[in-house]
């Protein structure tokens, strides 16, 4: 069986067993950060919920966020692996608001504590 073969099998094995959020986009290959995942949901709050519910799928699991370049827009990820091992990178888009990015110029990228994802995940620990 070839790579790619395995981690498709890898994430449809995932996705089948856990009641995940809403998926918008999955992308697989066989090179490096095989499977990356976007989230179809909207807003700080919902993001951070469904980004919580994915750590609790996945083994060694950090967070990042990415200021993209045009400055308007921020990724929220994690990153972890599959109980087989299979590396999985979750995303979601959220528009930048000054009082929650603080410190996050246009372009940066910025590792950050998991935990900060459950603060984010009630609408009143949205604001920093």
């Amino acid at each position: 069986m070839n790579r790619l073969m395995i981690f498709l099998d890898a994430i449809r094995d995932h996705l089948d067993s856990h009641q995940l959020p809403p998926v918008a986009t999955v992308d697989v290959n066989a090179w490096s950060s095989p499977i990356t995942v976007q989230l179809d949901v909207d807003g700080l709050p919902e993001v951070a919920r469904a980004l919580v519910v994915w750590t609790q799928t996945l083994e060694d699991v950090s967070a990042r966020l990415w200021r993209l370049v045009d400055g308007k827009w921020v990724h929220i990820s994690v990153t972890g692996r599959t109980p087989c091992g299979i590396p999985v990178q979750v995303y979601g888009v959220v528009r930048f608001e000054p009082s929650t990015f603080p410190d996050l110029p246009a372009g940066a990228k910025q590792d950050m504590p998991v935990y900060v994802l459950r603060g984010w995940s009630s609408p009143e620990g949205v604001a920093a």
